[in-house]
């Protein structure tokens, strides 16, 4: 019994399809799941109470909780070129503001 052979049909060679759930982490994630919703009015009162000593503290509660409620989101990055199509009359800038823009302009090439 509970013996392997090499030659068995009944072994799945496959094993557990990609992105399906393992047995135990799921019934863990299912029962912390099914906590936090019947305590959420305690969880309300537990951060108020950590908030009246510490408010970083509440803070750093809700967010870490949040990661277990909410997806996380990936970060995009945009690029886009612009077309100006009027003359910009620089004159009118500060002088600080035309710097940076010269910084930017040397950053770049």
């Amino acid at each position: 019994m509970g013996e392997f052979k090499g030659g068995d049909e009944n072994i799945n060679r496959n094993g557990r399809p990609k992105g399906s759930p393992n047995k135990s982490t799921k019934e863990i994630r299912d029962s912390f799941q099914m906590f936090v919703e019947g305590n959420q009015d305690k969880f309300d009162k537990w951060i108020e109470e950590v908030a009246e000593k510490n408010p970083a503290k509440a803070i750093e509660l809700v967010t870490n909780l949040a990661e277990y409620i909410l997806p996380k989101l990936s970060r995009t990055e945009v690029k886009a070129e612009v077309e100006i199509k009027e003359e910009v009359d620089l004159s009118k800038l500060p002088q600080d503001v035309l710097d940076q823009l010269l910084d930017s302009e040397d950053d770049e090439n």
